[in-house]
């Protein structure tokens, strides 16, 4: 009997258990397909959301495209080069032809909506999604240019009509002396064409005025480096407050002073630009234009090295010395470039002392090729 009763209440149990078991299990699956649902309808409503803004970009794009097409007919007509009944049989045709690309592009997007709401698979490439592009040219117009660029575009985001600040990379590179109410540039203790000076930052551009891109405001920071070698097998030593320059013992190879700044300029910059109306935005391109700047800088001296390469007893020695050569901590000055699209001839003159107390009181002076990528 205790047998019967063990083995009534055994099958009981596992009967118990199987059904919680299968009661998860159908729970389980109802909330998966649940999710599914969830996620089918969501992406279903982002899809029609999509067709339907499509449907406004089809009209705003072939209005545009019309209007440019009427603008270049009634140039056309000023110049002579068509007569008026030529020009208004033009203008017919265009406006005939956008009124059938919105009417056909339009029945395609309805087209594809009924296929989407009764769940039939659908092929639509809206226009969205980002891209991420690496190569030469620029975003202004299809000619190119001689510059590497990174464009990066995100299609899904809202296009801004008018975009008033730009940014670039900024990339210089020239020669660097020293000017000196003292001497001429002639007796330089630096060698002309072995001191040079390169700067590497980023800069916004500025429209000042509402529709004018006539006057901009360039503004930033840059890290400036200038290399500085002397004439004469000398070499920068520091004596206290006091910076000279001796003459090494051994013969150098190779000397270097690297002065490094973080500075941040700002310049008023002027020039012509091209307007480009698109059907969503406005943009102003100065690739094929002249550009003018004039302005300055102020900032701080970050670090100062030498590096002195000589042979000692048949040895090759580099010495790197790493310490402060006493040059100001605190630089400023005016600078000005003159250029033709992204590419421009700058000079640059710090009103502070390179040393506090060096052999001379002097001024760095630095002319360089400009590169705004």
């Amino acid at each position: 009997m205790k047998k019967i009763i063990f083995a009534l209440l055994a099958t009981g149990l596992c009967m118990s258990v199987a059904n919680a078991q299968n009661n998860t299990e159908n729970t389980i699956s109802k909330d998966k397909d649940s999710t599914a649902l969830q996620f089918e309808k969501r992406n279903k409503d982002y899809a029609l959301k999509d067709l339907e803004a499509e449907k406004e970009r089809i009209e705003k794009h072939e209005k545009f495209k019309l209007k440019q097409a009427l603008n270049r007919i009634n140039e056309k007509l000023e110049k002579k080069e068509i007569t008026a009944e030529e020009a208004q049989k033009l203008k017919e045709d265009a406006a005939k032809e956008a009124a059938l690309n919105i009417d056909n592009k339009l029945a395609i997007v309805e087209n594809q909506k009924q296929l989407l709401e009764r769940g039939s698979r659908w092929t639509f490439d809206y226009d969205g999604g980002k891209t991420l592009e690496l190569g030469l040219g620029n975003s202004y117009d299809d000619n190119g240019s001689t510059l590497f660029g990174i464009g990066y575009e995100n299609r899904s985001k809202k296009v801004q009509f008018d975009k008033r600040t730009y940014t670039d990379v900024v990339v210089a590179g020239g020669i660097s002396n020293a000017l000196s109410g003292e001497r001429s540039l002639k007796e330089s203790p630096y060698k002309i064409w072995k001191s040079g000076f390169a700067e590497l930052g980023f800069t916004f551009r500025t429209r000042l005025l509402k529709d004018s891109n006539f006057w901009r405001l360039a503004y930033g920071a840059s890290l400036q480096v200038h290399a500085f070698t002397l004439s004469g097998n000398r070499y920068v030593t520091v004596d206290g407050d006091q910076t000279n320059f001796e003459t090494f013992p051994e013969h150098l190879k190779y000397q270097k002073l690297r002065i490094t700044n973080l500075v941040f300029p700002a310049y008023l910059e002027f020039g012509n630009s091209k307007k480009l109306e698109y059907y969503d935005r406005v943009r102003y391109s100065t690739v094929n234009d002249w550009k003018f700047g004039i302005g300055g800088y102020a900032g701080m001296n970050l670090w100062q090295n030498q590096t002195l390469r000589y042979r000692e007893d048949g040895r090759k020695i580099e010495d790197v010395q790493r310490r402060s050569f006493n040059a100001s901590n605190f630089v400023y000055g005016v600078g000005a470039y003159v250029g033709f699209g992204p590419t421009a001839i700058y000079v640059k003159y710090d009103l502070n002392p390179l040393f506090k107390h060096g052999p001379q009181k002097e001024n760095v002076i630095s002319v360089a090729l400009r590169i705004d990528l």
